[in-house]
């Protein structure tokens, strides 16, 4: 039966649209509607590199939430891409090309005409965008660090399940608020790891809570099983307040509290530690400033109590390539490498003296220039310290008598012992140079300059307070050298770090500003293991070895037989299982 001379011309009409569509001019989504779908909703806008220039031939795709591909088009000699004929909803962006970063845009409800502008950036160009003039988050670490301290304009880098990496931005412009909540929950075990206020496991529960593109909230507990009653737990609290093109703000709030019975201060058993950390965070685009306090609070079993607020501010001013910022602060920075699995890095750093529990705290000033040139970014700070009450840790097999004396703090869950050292202030500076290796590769090299406390080891015996007056402050180096990446196939994450200083020193040299490695020798390892193909979630294996070489420990035989140890880092192997839902 002959085909009517209207079918014959829609049949011709849908094959030259397809054969336009490879051209990039139309989406194969408009070729399917063309002959007679309706047109509900449509999406345009002009794909740029990150100075501005529009990007010609670029594959844009329009996905489903199961990222699947509705469409997929490609820009014009100006850079434009349109993708029109599609059903009103929830989708996402994608765009790649060149030797760009592929570049998701997530959460769009595209209703009538929608216009999303797209930015492709490489590597080096996100050193410019966010020069990192704190300490870095390792690699290895799981993107849990990032929910509580970035800003929600910043672009988050994932490494897809192939080992490539992408660049993820929420498109909450576009999202009705309450819409694509979000949700995890991360339980980690592991064995072997040696830390104050923990025994040698511990078991974690971690969870995320997105509960709009503007607010999100983290929660976590780990506890040790092989001690009695010993807990930390944290939680986070994130609100973005205003966004726009010009800039934005948010402020942030986290609760880190720990309850340890094992630990003996004075004699006495017990002790409570909370922390509350509040700051606000603006974004002007060349300029960036952060300000706010942590609320500190401690009591001993003994009956000694802290109270303390200690204020911190940073502001950073952009110019091409570099970086110019000034950071003020009253005690040491979380570590961004612990995520929000680990309360432990947000609570205050305690220690006794004369039989009262003290805080580690003090003034620190920094001045620090960054700058990315070429394949490495590099980093210069000039800072100045005062510090009040700096924690010393160690270990030993300590008689009863030692125990219950004023000078230190002992955790029964873990065996270590911490006590304060003099005041002293010290002035210094730090450099660093990172690159990229080939593959998903890193190596960074890092130099410090600036007083430390040196313990001078001892096979005489002596009382504990003789012991404690020989610490002094002295001017020392540390260089450190750091390798890490991403091993492809496997998704093995891996870091390495060796960092060095005088053996006889037992506080790091630059502790409030340097962006180093852990003393000294330094291991570890996440890999993924695959169970299912598909879905969320999945199970990694966790291997963490700390100071492998067991070096910096100055040993000493107190007078009622007690051995002491007090170093830097202590020696640690432990492993486990982490279970993501």
């Amino acid at each position: 039966m002959k085909r009517s001379s209207k079918q014959t011309a829609v049949s011709q009409l849908v094959a030259a649209l397809a054969v336009l569509a490879t051209a990039g001019v139309f989406s194969l989504n408009e070729a399917a509607f063309a002959a007679g779908a309706p047109s509900n909703a449509t999406v345009s806008g002009v794909v740029r590199d990150v100075s501005g220039v529009p990007q010609v031939g670029i594959e844009v795709d329009l996905l489903r939430a199961d990222a699947t591909v509705v469409a997929r088009v490609f820009t014009n000699a100006r850079g434009a891409y349109s993708i029109s004929s599609i059903f009103p909803g929830h989708y996402a962006l994608k765009a790649a090309g060149g030797d760009f970063i592929p570049t998701l845009k997530e959460n769009l409800r595209l209703r009538a005409k929608t216009v999303v502008d797209l930015t492709l950036s490489n590597i080096y160009d996100l050193m410019q965008v966010a020069p990192r003039l704190q300490r870095a988050r390792a690699n290895g670490q799981d993107d849990w660090a990032w929910t509580l301290r970035s800003a929600q304009n910043r672009p988050l880098l994932r490494w897809q399940e192939d080992g490539s990496p992408i660049l993820v931005w929420d498109g909450s412009v576009e999202t009705r608020p309450g819409a694509n909540r979000k949700q995890k929950l991360k339980i980690s075990g592991a064995a072997g790891n040696r830390q104050f206020g923990m025994g040698g496991e511990a078991v974690s529960v971690a969870a995320l809570r997105d509960g709009s593109a503007q607010r999100r909230t983290a929660m976590s507990a780990e506890m040790a099983p092989d001690a009695s009653g010993v807990i930390d737990a944290m939680m986070g609290f994130r609100q973005e307040m205003s966004s726009s093109g010009i800039g934005s703000r948010s402020m942030q709030s986290l609760v880190a509290v720990m309850a340890d019975p094992e630990v003996i201060a004075g004699g006495q058993d017990g002790l409570q530690a909370a922390s509350l950390r509040t700051w606000e965070s603006l974004d002007l685009g060349g300029l960036q400033a952060e300000a706010g306090s942590s609320q500190v609070i401690a009591r001993a079993g003994d009956g000694s109590e802290i109270l303390a607020a200690l204020p911190f501010a940073t502001i950073t001013m952009q110019h091409g390539q570099g970086a110019l910022a000034y950071r003020v602060a009253t005690a040491r920075s979380a570590d961004p490498t612990a995520g929000e699995e680990m309360p432990q890095a947000w609570l205050p750093i305690l220690s006794e003296r004369n039989g009262q529990l003290v805080l580690e705290h003090g003034m620190h000033q920094e001045l620090g220039w960054s700058t990315t040139t070429g394949p490495a970014e590099m980093q210069v700070v000039i800072y100045g310290d005062h510090i009040d009450n700096p924690m010393i840790e160690g270990s030993g097999r300590l008689s009863a008598e030692a125990v219950a004396g004023p000078w230190l703090l002992v955790d029964g869950a873990s065996g270590l012992i911490r006590t304060a050292g003099p005041n002293y202030s010290s002035a210094g500076m730090l450099a660093s140079v990172e690159g990229q290796l080939p593959g998903h590769n890193r190596i960074k090299l890092s130099y410090a300059s600036g007083d430390a406390l040196v313990m001078q080891a001892s096979g005489h015996p002596a009382d504990v307070a003789t012991i404690l007056q020989g610490v002094h402050s002295r001017r020392a180096q540390m260089y450190s050298l750091v390798l890490s990446g991403t091993t492809e196939g496997t998704g093995t994450h891996w870091r390495a770090s060796y960092r060095w200083q005088p053996e006889s020193t037992v506080t790091e040299v630059a502790p409030y500003a340097v962006d180093a490695a852990e003393p000294y020798l330094n291991v570890y390892i996440r890999q993924p293991i695959r169970i299912r193909h598909e879905g969320p979630g999945g199970v990694e294996a966790l291997i963490d070895l700390r100071n492998l070489l067991a070096e910096g420990y100055q040993p000493f035989l107190t007078s009622d037989g007690s051995h002491l140890y007090f170093a830097q880092a202590q020696r640690s192997i432990s492993g486990g299982l982490a279970f993501n839902f």
